[in-house]
């Protein structure tokens, strides 16, 4: 009974083929396959962009003007790369590294700056308004005109973050430490920001 249900499929598939059924028309492949072939112009106007380095943006001089008291060195560097549609770069500063009795390895601060370098301003500026759109509703959410449109920062158990665009890129700028309040972290934020 299977092998007699199964022969039957097999020649309803093979009527429906010779019958064109299951083939679309070949004119209408030509448009896709003259799509499939044409430059994607973002993506070419991108690989001519300069991408920005995060550890050369932020260095360890503009952080020892929000922390004078503090030495940060890089952890973790992640030169430019391409990733979709941006240019994504990196850069994790620790300080106080050692100074933790029972986390000898453990910092007391880090700020991790993560830039995103699109083809075009505006591409940057409508990243960051869709971002700022979902993020209404995120722990500590706040506005930041001050850093232009749709700039905002947002906190989390012990770290502050800020969201803004300057030129082409999108910037991400995260503080963390151990004593100060998410208030003050968030402002730190800021002022590395300002500092740009």
């Amino acid at each position: 009974m299977k092998r007699s249900i199964v022969a039957m499929a097999s020649i309803a598939m093979l009527s429906l083929s010779a019958c064109g059924g299951s083939q679309p028309p070949a004119a209408s492949a030509t448009p896709a396959a003259a799509t499939a072939a044409s430059p994607d112009a973002e993506l070419e106007q991108l690989k001519t962009t300069t991408p920005v380095d995060a550890c050369a943006t932020l260095t360890p001089e503009k952080l020892k003007t929000v922390y004078p008291d503090l030495t940060f060195d890089v952890h973790q560097k992640i030169d430019p790369q391409m990733s979709g549609y941006v240019w994504d770069s990196r850069c994790v500063y620790w300080a106080g590294v050692g100074t933790i009795d029972f986390a000898k390895d453990a910092p007391t601060h880090t700020v991790e700056i993560f830039i995103a370098t699109s083809a075009t301003p505006e591409k940057a500026k409508a990243n960051l308004a869709s971002r700022h759109e979902l993020a209404t509703t995120t722990s500590g959410y706040q506005a930041q005109p001050t850093l232009g449109e749709n700039a905002y920062s947002a906190t989390d158990t012990g770290m502050g973050r800020l969201f803004f665009v300057k030129g082409q890129s999108e910037i991400q700028i995260n503080v963390s430490d151990l004593k100060t309040t998410n208030d003050a972290k968030v402002k730190n934020a800021i002022a590395l920001a300002q500092s740009l």
